[in-house]
């Protein structure tokens, strides 16, 4: 555990001024904070995730490292930004990719209330780190705010708000930007089960694949794919703009769907350079409607502790589920 330079972010903390422990559960890392009452990052703490060694492991994990952030049991409260699509009333993750394994079914807010003692709020990791953009988007509209926000990296995922609330949906599923069609992705097989998705085109593996159709020549990470296209190279080109029209044209037809006030486009593969994101741009600008013309994706407002930052916050806004509660 280590302590940090402040940095902070919107409304973050218990009603009683006691800090809360944010944190973010990814496929390959487990980060945790501690937050205090003006939202300053006071402690963290990172570690791997167990994620071949099941459920109960990983919620093993995440309990050991809220400790390590709060080993004074100064906090109350816990907020977990959690992979797969969790449904934050019910605190069950309903549906997940493999990449943890039999995480899909796991009852998250009561496993890890009972784990912790915290009193414990989950949501999509890409829900929670979405949260802050939505809080000052909020602040800016009187907490009418509508956001479109993606993350592209190994995965394609995204939150939805409209008129100041995050939407959550039927089993905790709205936001999944990478399971809607793309002409690009026709027929290629998505990790969801089902073919031609976004994400099998736009996000970093999509990229790297696709480059490899186009060359039959295997590449193992999107950025060898990246500097060769700053080589000059065609196919490396062709692969990182397909990718990342494919990624505008479905976030432009969003928002003519739904008039967001503002787009967030965040994760890896956008700091890939400049290649990348002008495709975006492009391709995005080209399928809006008269009314949002000047509407363009913005970089998020935070770093590398979003996430943990939206798990905090996630504590005011969702319900928590307490330590032995019925089930």
């Amino acid at each position: 555990m280590t302590t940090t330079a402040p940095q902070t972010a919107n409304a973050r903390t218990a009603p009683d001024g006691r800090p809360v422990v944010g944190l973010d559960l990814g496929g390959t890392k487990i980060a945790a904070a501690l937050l205090g009452a003006d939202g300053t990052v006071l402690a963290r703490y990172s570690r791997p995730t167990p994620a071949r060694a099941g459920a109960a492991a990983v919620l093993d994990a995440l309990a050991a490292a809220a400790a390590e952030v709060d080993p004074g049991r100064a906090a109350a409260l816990l907020g977990i930004a959690a992979a797969g699509v969790v449904d934050p009333r019910t605190g069950m993750v309903t549906s997940a990719t493999d990449s943890l394994r039999g995480w899909a079914g796991t009852a998250l807010g009561a496993g890890l209330a009972d784990r912790t003692g915290y009193a414990v709020a989950c949501d999509n990791d890409v829900r929670a780190t979405a949260g802050p953009e939505l809080a000052a988007l909020n602040a800016e509209r009187q907490d009418h705010g509508s956001l479109l926000f993606a993350a592209i990296g190994t995965g394609v995922g995204g939150a939805i708000a409209a008129d100041g609330r995050m939407l959550h949906g039927a089993s905790g599923i709205a936001g999944h930007l990478g399971h809607l069609p793309s002409p690009e992705a026709a027929g290629l097989p998505c990790t969801c089960g089902s073919t031609g998705h976004l994400e099998v085109i736009a996000s970093g593996p999509g990229i790297a694949a696709h480059y490899e159709r186009l060359t039959g020549a295997p590449v193992g990470r999107l950025e060898t794919v990246a500097l060769r296209a700053a080589q000059g190279e065609p196919a490396a080109v062709s692969a990182i703009t397909t990718g990342a029209a494919a990624a505008g044209q479905v976030l432009g037809g969003l928002a003519n769907a739904f008039g967001p006030d503002r787009v967030v486009v965040g994760g890896g593969v956008p700091r890939i350079g400049p290649l990348y994101e002008d495709a975006l741009r492009a391709a995005f600008v080209s399928e809006l409607m008269e009314p949002l013309r000047g509407l363009v994706p913005r970089a998020p407002l935070l770093g590398h502790d979003a996430a943990v930052l939206g798990a905090a916050a996630l504590t005011t806004t969702l319900p928590l589920h307490h330590p032995g509660a019925h089930r």
